[in-house]
């Protein structure tokens, strides 16, 4: 390779990384100048972090009533099982709102006459839940918790499996 070419092959890798450490420098420069810069400057806006926070207003879930003729359902949506005889047990269920619904627990083909187990209206959300106590002599085994519901035409039914077991922990 002539010299002349060599020579400025290294002129120009020279300049390539004189400009590199200048760029580099001025960067850091102005990263520190900005550093500093921003510590300068006073944050007094603390005004907006005590003030109270006002609620315009309070969201309300508004239930919708069912015509008393409406298709009616009902779904389980919590049974307490299982239970030791003794225990309380609890159903909840979900039906149109205002719906008529009664309830019937079966152990060995005989009817629960539990003070709990009376019939019940479901409220606005259709919403309807009965407590009571399985009866001390209840048999161990799977019994089934009957619920119908009905409006002016229609009625629903459900059934939940309700389980005595010997000793629950």
């Amino acid at each position: 390779m002539d010299k002349n070419k060599r020579l400025q092959i290294i002129k120009t890798v020279r300049n390539i990384v004189i400009s590199a450490v200048s760029l580099l420098v001025l960067l850091v420069g102005v990263g520190f100048a900005y550093t500093w810069w921003m510590g300068q400057q006073s944050v007094d806006d603390t005004s907006a972090i005590n003030e109270p926070i006002e609620f315009t207003k309070t969201p309300v879930i508004e239930p919708r009533k069912p015509a008393p003729d409406a298709r009616i359902g009902a779904s389980v949506q919590t049974l307490t099982s299982p239970v030791s005889p003794g225990m309380n047990s609890s159903i909840t269920v979900r039906t149109n709102a205002g719906a008529k619904c009664t309830i019937a627990v079966i152990y060995n083909e005989i009817a629960s006459k539990d003070s709990g187990l009376i019939p019940k209206v479901a409220n606005e959300f259709g919403m309807v839940s009965w407590t009571w106590t399985v009866e001390k002599l209840v048999p161990i085994g799977k019994w089934p918790v009957n619920v119908t519901c009905a409006n002016i035409k229609n009625s629903a039914f459900v059934r939940g499996n309700l389980i005595v077991a010997k000793t629950i922990e």
